[in-house]
């Protein structure tokens, strides 16, 4: 069997399809036999940027153009997937920041403001502020008063990148759920993302 040539041809939607072609050598006349799909640029091989994303087809606008990229998955299958990555996006920062240590680290707030509020310091200090003045990132000995008020400090970065998150998810989603086309939507998604690295960057996660 030899390779022959390349056929190429245009569904009733306008998308390009082209196939390699082969000849069987038989008894009778020899037959073009279908082989490998693949997309291309009318005529000859593909000469196009490559494929942006695998729910992309190239499709044909018409005489006197050139074929282009176009995404075949439904726009609102899109939206619900971009929609639905937000949460996870979210988690991951709260995985990366507080893990399932979200008791710990409330107990360790709340025990801090209660130190910083009481005058004079009291007969027992709560170990969770003493343990973190004698090991933090430091790698030395610090003063209660210093390790209360590092505990709060992130605990109050924390809850304001909690309500970061909540909002500008919301707002993204709108973003999402009103786009009316492909790139609409991949714009509400890329200014998501970019706010999640943001928000990482600035926890220094």
């Amino acid at each position: 069997m030899d390779i022959e040539n390349w056929y190429a041809g245009v569904d009733g939607d306008g998308f390009v399809q082209q196939f390699e072609s082969a000849i069987e050598e038989g008894e009778g006349p020899n037959l073009p036999l279908p082989g490998l799909f693949r997309y291309c640029r009318l005529p000859g091989p593909p000469a196009l940027p490559s494929q942006p994303a695998p729910t992309y087809r190239l499709r044909w606008m018409g005489f006197d153009t050139e074929p282009q990229w176009v995404e075949v998955v439904p726009l609102v299958e899109l939206q619900a997937a971009a929609i639905a990555k937000t949460y996870p996006d979210v988690d991951a920062v709260y995985d990366a920041a507080i893990g399932r240590r979200a008791t710990e680290y409330a107990n360790a707030a709340a025990a801090a403001r209660e130190y910083l509020a009481t005058e004079g310091e009291p007969a027992v200090v709560s170990g969770y502020i003493t343990g973190h003045a004698r090991s933090n990132p430091t790698g030395q000995q610090q003063t209660n008063e210093w390790a209360a008020q590092q505990i709060i400090e992130r605990a109050d970065a924390f809850r304001w990148a909690e309500l970061q998150m909540r909002n500008v998810r919301f707002d993204r989603q709108a973003d999402m759920r009103a786009a009316t086309t492909p790139e609409e939507l991949a714009m509400a998604v890329a200014e998501w993302d970019s706010f999640i690295a943001w928000l990482r960057a600035t926890l220094g996660l």
